[in-house]
């Protein structure tokens, strides 16, 4: 006589839920997504994701400690700025290839042992640009508030080149009242989102150049 197929649920360690998860985030958006779908996709009971990960907020900061552990360790022979920037880069090319569940990493101040990791190097960086141990904490939130606002003005369409249809509407207004906007609006035709996100980066980190060196030249006069 045949045996019933088993019931029992799949056992899956936290990595391949979290990896299921992502997975799950990125085809069905964060509207899409919840506990039961996550179990049907995975073979196991929603309530085994729980155990796993005890809520549903503890899922998502595994998933984004998830996407966070894809960021390779930079060289350390680079500048602090040269790393600073790669770090910068790896988290751009993780967005546009995850942007779902990449908004989740906003919601943490920390994702978990991959993020401590990064925040490592960046740590680093921001002392070997000069900055005091006082000042990193402001320094290091402050750069990933402009790091993510970039990445999130490219996912949402802000940084694009301007349409047609927007130069157009332009021509509508009388040119008196809008020269500078008639000078330079043509101009976004060529708008480059990695160009913009380089320059920007860059002038932040030229920025942290003049605070250190401000903040040097104040101590030595003291």
């Amino acid at each position: 006589m045949a045996q019933a197929p088993s019931t029992r649920t799949r056992k899956l360690n936290k990595d391949e839920l979290a990896i299921a998860a992502v997975t799950l985030m990125e085809e069905a958006g964060d509207s899409g997504f919840s506990l039961r779908k996550l179990g049907e996709r995975v073979g196991c009971d929603p309530m085994a994701v729980l155990y796993h990960f005890k809520s549903k907020e503890g899922l998502l900061r595994a998933m984004a400690d998830y996407l966070t552990s894809r960021i390779q360790a930079v060289d350390t022979e680079l500048t602090w700025a040269e790393r600073l920037y790669e770090l910068a880069r790896q988290y751009r090319e993780l967005a546009l290839n995850h942007p779902q569940t990449f908004r989740q990493m906003q919601r943490f101040l920390n994702t978990g042992k991959a993020d401590y990791r990064v925040l490592e190097q960046v740590y680093r960086a921001l002392r070997d640009a000069g900055l005091s141990d006082a000042e990193i904490p402001a320094a290091c939130v402050g750069w990933y508030a402009a790091l993510y606002g970039l990445i999130q003005g490219e996912l949402g369409g802000l940084i694009r080149p301007v349409t047609e249809e927007e130069l157009n509407e332009l021509e509508q207004w009388p040119a008196e009242d809008v020269p500078m906007l008639r000078q330079i609006l043509p101009r976004f035709v060529h708008l480059q989102s990695e160009q913009v996100f380089k320059m920007m980066m860059e002038l932040i980190h030229d920025g942290l150049i003049a605070h250190a060196g401000k903040a040097a030249t104040t101590a030595t006069k003291r």
